[in-house]
């Protein structure tokens, strides 16, 4: 079992961008949300609609197996909010927080509920991205995405966001 575990975790870091088609299958077969993931996403926060929670797609299971992720609705506006326990992406996070010279384009540094974090806005692009990624604890990181709302929207959201399931630094 061990070995599988390596073997695994591994094949995330050695190539990531291949997995991403996998996950949906990989979930298919009974991956689970972390419990501990799952209680930090907001819950059915007022005039928001919440999807099922699951296993979270994207960056954050190429780095960690302890994530969990849900949809929010409201109106026409969709947010994915993604939590995940990742030293890898807790450090990267909080190297461009303290260097904002490597920060990506259109990146600034924020306190978003109470917590310094990297807020990115893509307004003129082709499909608009808006990001925030919150750093929490000593090893946590979570993610909200919207490509049809706004930074106030993911600001507005990540009030609702539960930190106190992370360990603390």
């Amino acid at each position: 079992m061990r070995r599988s575990a390596l073997a695994f975790t591994l094949a995330l870091l050695a190539a990531p961008l291949s997995l991403a088609p996998a996950l949906p299958a990989m979930a298919q077969l009974g991956l689970e949300p972390n419990r501990q993931m799952k209680a930090v996403l907001p819950d059915d926060p007022d005039g928001w609609d919440m999807s099922d929670v699951r296993v979270a797609t994207g960056a954050l299971p190429m780095y960690s197996v302890a994530t969990a992720e849900a949809t929010y609705r409201k109106g026409n506006i969709q947010i994915v909010v993604g939590a995940a326990r990742s030293p890898t992406l807790y450090k990267a996070v909080m190297g461009s927080i303290k260097v904002p010279s490597t920060l990506p384009p259109n990146g600034t540094v924020e306190v978003v509920n109470g917590k310094k974090a990297i807020v990115t806005a893509y307004p003129e692009a082709k499909v608009p991205l808006y990001q925030i990624q919150i750093p929490a604890g000593i090893d946590g990181i979570v993610m909200l995405t919207t490509r049809n709302g706004n930074l106030d929207d993911l600001r507005a959201l990540a009030m609702q966001v539960d930190f106190d399931p992370f360990p603390p630094r």
